[in-house]
């Protein structure tokens, strides 16, 4: 793992902010743009250190240690996928985290309100108010901000073609969900929640934000500042249902197609054949069979500053 280094060398007794980014991404950030994100948290009062991943998962543990060490707070810059990685680091540790969108869909991002600019991101990373919210979490050990799931989207994200992705961005999730639809069968899987509500499913999405795919609303009532999660079990054969269900999603009333059942919990169990693909916020992070459950109150969040709202 990479040490984090000193981005600036004065002011050893301010409080310590880490700045993260994933140079193997598609939008990594540029020296130019650290050092403008850098000077925006100089501005703020920080003592600003930044290090870089350099394979999977070293985000996760880069956001652990700046906690361990007595980080006030960590700044990541990056797509959904980095985002949660660096959630999954500091949960249940207090330190907030600011997000600097550069990611293919942005979807946490979008449903905080942040800026979708580099700069006043980094204003909003810097200065921004600070809000207490839940995280879902798989029994792998996996966290996720906004959604997981398991059906065709899952397929499609395990199939993914990177190099397509780097090159398309969104695209590339669509040409995979594509070919997964053509060429394997979804299978029934079986839901039940911890009050005891049973579905059968062949696309189930747990949304912990009203978001999904960017700025696409599928889910209103959702929201990572709540308990719960919101379920939608998408009855089978999936393939007679998903233009209605793509053509309701779009007005944002994706509850009400036809085959969908909607409800809300803070725990489910999810079988089926053993193997099949679980993802989260974007990456395949489990496989099935698996259980979901909300973690109240464990990720601190930077967001935008209201009108009416405390300063942090």
């Amino acid at each position: 793992m990479p040490d984090a280094h000193a981005f600036m060398a004065k002011g050893k007794s301010r409080p310590a902010a880490w700045l993260l980014h994933n140079p193997a991404a598609r939008g990594a950030p540029d020296p130019f743009m650290l050092s403008r994100i850098a000077r925006e948290l100089s501005l703020a009062g920080f003592r600003v250190e930044a290090a870089a991943s350099d394979r999977p998962g070293a985000v996760t543990e880069l956001a652990n240690r700046a906690a361990a060490e007595g980080a006030s707070r960590v700044v990541v810059c990056g797509g959904d996928g980095t985002v949660r990685e660096a959630a999954q680091g500091l949960v249940h540790t207090g330190v907030p985290l600011g997000i600097v969108p550069l990611g293919t869909a942005n979807v946490l991002a979008r449903e905080l309100g942040l800026p979708l600019v580099p700069g006043p991101a980094a204003v909003v990373a810097s200065r921004g108010p600070v809000r207490t919210a839940a995280v879902g979490r798989l029994d792998s050990g996996a966290v996720f901000t906004f959604c997981a799931s398991a059906g065709l989207d899952a397929l499609a994200v395990d199939r993914i073609d990177l190099r397509m992705k780097t090159q398309t961005g969104g695209w590339a999730y669509v040409h995979a969900a594509l070919l997964a639809l053509l060429e394997e069968a979804v299978p029934t899987l079986l839901l039940e929640t911890e009050e005891g509500r049973r579905a059968e499913a062949s696309q189930v999405l747990v949304l912990r934000a009203s978001r999904y795919g960017g700025d696409f609303r599928l889910c209103p009532g959702a929201s990572v500042f709540v308990d719960t999660m919101r379920v939608l079990a998408v009855a089978p054969p999936l393939r007679a249902r998903l233009i209605p269900l793509l053509m309701q999603a779009m007005l944002g009333r994706a509850e009400t197609a036809p085959g969908v059942r909607s409800f809300e919990t803070k725990a489910l169990r999810i079988k089926a054949p053993r193997g099949f693909p679980v993802q989260a916020d974007g990456d395949v992070v489990g496989r099935l069979p698996a259980e979901i459950r909300t973690d109240p109150g464990s990720l601190a969040l930077v967001v935008p500053n209201v009108k009416g709202a405390p300063s942090p």
